[in-house]
């Protein structure tokens, strides 16, 4: 862990992180002062605050999802001291910090998906840390571009490597950067590390981050196995359209499962998925609870209302979990209908209409 803490402090010192002019807003935005490398720097957009609603099981998807581009920046934007800033376009890695579950958290989008979601460690007994590793990083409405302040080479670059807006800041500018050099999105691979006994994201041969207990799928199966599954099939995706994989390279063969165990596959459907949105968002849906365009569910005709169900994008390999609270579809052939934030995480806004695999999950 000492060694992975000193590689990722590396990455960002490396990096030269810079935090980018915010833009005014009505509640006052944060700025950073400090020193940067000389050679470079990175131009970072933090948001102002946390999302106000985050679901028990994972990250809120409207607050994800919803996030505008004064609540969501860009990071990673390299550029020398002589030269002109490169234009947030070329940036494709955001960053939205947040609370969940009473810890620090920060979650890393690409092109306005939610890929990983990194969080605070708990201390022995159970509870949320209260050091706030960035502390440094301070906000202004100043709108001047600042730094992020140099730890000194103590314990202090331990606090730093575990503060999770540091972590997302640096895989996001890891991923800008490759995305700018024209990674191939299919050296993106899942595997298990034997020899340390953890799940590792990977580019070609290089290791950009682990999945483990402080990071998470965004919309997490808590499964860190299938989690580290979905963040890589999305960011194969989202950094080309590389093919989605089908597991985690050298994952050990799981031991037999009892009889019953938590969100058992019930049974498995499949057809034609769609979804739907903006003419319904804020109506009530079948169920009798408001419809919430952003929030993670599906209309189907006749599971029982508060069913979960894991929906499956044959065509890009993404997977989401949504809760049944209305009916429908009734286009002829479609066995599903999402609302707008789940159809977004598995890739269907665009496409209108996918094949889709469905299985049912059960409370045991």
């Amino acid at each position: 862990m000492a060694q992975n803490n000193q590689q990722l402090w590396s990455s960002l010192m490396t990096a030269a992180l810079v935090i980018g002019t915010l833009a005014t807003s009505s509640s006052g935005h944060a700025s950073v002062a400090g020193t940067a490398d000389n050679d470079s720097d990175a131009n970072v957009a933090i948001a102002e605050s946390a999302p106000n609603h985050i679901a028990n099981d994972g990250v809120s998807t409207e607050a994800l999802t919803t996030a505008s581009t004064e609540d969501v920046v860009k990071v990673g934007e390299y550029h020398s001291r002589n030269s002109i800033e490169l234009s947030q376009s070329e940036a494709i890695a955001s960053i939205l910090p947040h609370q969940l579950d009473d810890r620090q958290a920060a979650t890393l989008y690409i092109r306005d998906i939610p890929v990983i979601t990194f969080l605070a460690p708990l201390d022995e007994g159970g509870s949320a840390t209260t050091d706030d590793a960035s502390a440094d990083v301070k906000v202004s409405g100043s709108q001047e571009s600042v730094v992020l302040a140099q730890a000194s080479a103590s314990s202090d670059v331990d606090d730093y490597a575990q503060d999770p807006v540091w972590r997302a800041t640096a895989i996001a500018a890891n991923l800008n950067q490759l995305y700018r050099s024209g990674v191939d999105p299919s050296s993106i691979t899942a595997i298990w590390d034997d020899e340390g006994d953890r799940l590792v994201i990977q580019v070609g041969d290089r290791e950009l981050t682990e999945i483990n207990e402080t990071t998470i799928l965004p919309d997490t199966t808590r499964n860190p196995a299938e989690d580290a599954l979905q963040a890589t099939n999305r960011l194969r995706r989202l950094l080309g359209g590389a093919e989605p994989l089908g597991e985690v390279y050298g994952l050990p063969a799981p031991e037999p499962a009892p009889s019953a165990s938590y969100h058992a596959v019930l049974r498995t459907l499949s057809g034609m998925a769609s979804w739907y949105g903006p003419g319904f968002h804020g109506n009530y849906s079948a169920s009798g609870e408001i419809f919430d365009q952003n929030a993670m569910t599906a209309a189907h005709p006749s599971l029982p209302f508060g069913t979960q169900v894991r929906v499956t994008n044959l065509d890009t390999g993404l997977s989401v979990v949504v809760r049944i609270n209305d009916r429908g579809p009734y286009a002829h052939g479609r066995v599903i209908d999402l609302s707008a934030g789940a159809a977004q995480v598995i890739g269907l806004v665009s496409s209108g209409v996918a094949p889709v695999s469905l299985d049912v999950l059960g409370n045991n």
